[in-house]
């Protein structure tokens, strides 16, 4: 399987930001004739827990369009100090239709395999890793803002009789 992003493929364990996957990747496999497959992309260092940022079951083979999307693709989005986090896509064969329903995003993954009830095969695994992005600010700009204030502090004549 190739998950790109940006038309770049990601390598196992690469660091991508939030910006470069915020957008849905293209997933490329080669399938079997009249297999359908399920794909997973999840968190599994989230906070909360196993969270799942992609779900599609049925895939009649290498069409995800015309799969059942369970939850729509969701950009990664990891919070601020919660450090690095894994993002894992998952490629399976399905032996039968999923008729499975999820509500909640936070699901461990033994439970959703319980929930399933279908014995999937792993086809490929690939994963990427980010962490929280502050939107490019960085430490010396920070200073001069402060050194700005500081300087504004001193000539004000504010407050002053």
């Amino acid at each position: 399987m190739k998950v790109l992003y940006n038309n770049s493929e990601i390598k196992k364990g690469v660091f991508l930001t939030t910006l470069q996957t915020r957008l849905e990747p293209k997933v490329e496999y080669t399938a079997k004739p009249k297999t359908l497959y399920t794909l997973i992309m999840h968190d599994p260092d989230a906070v909360v827990g196993n969270y799942f940022h992609w779900l599609a079951v049925n895939i009649p083979g290498n069409d995800i369009k015309n799969g059942d999307a369970l939850f729509e693709y969701k950009g990664p989005a990891p919070p601020k100090g919660s450090g690095k986090h894994r993002y894992i896509f998952l490629l399976y064969e399905q032996p039968e239709r999923i008729k499975a329903h999820f509500s909640d995003r936070m699901i461990p993954m033994n439970k959703f395999y319980e929930k399933l009830n279908v014995n999937l095969q792993l086809v490929s695994r690939v994963y990427f890793i980010s962490k929280y992005q502050d939107g490019g600010k960085t430490r010396k700009n920070r200073t001069k803002t402060k050194r700005m204030r500081k300087k504004h502090r001193k000539t004000s004549t504010f407050g002053k009789g």
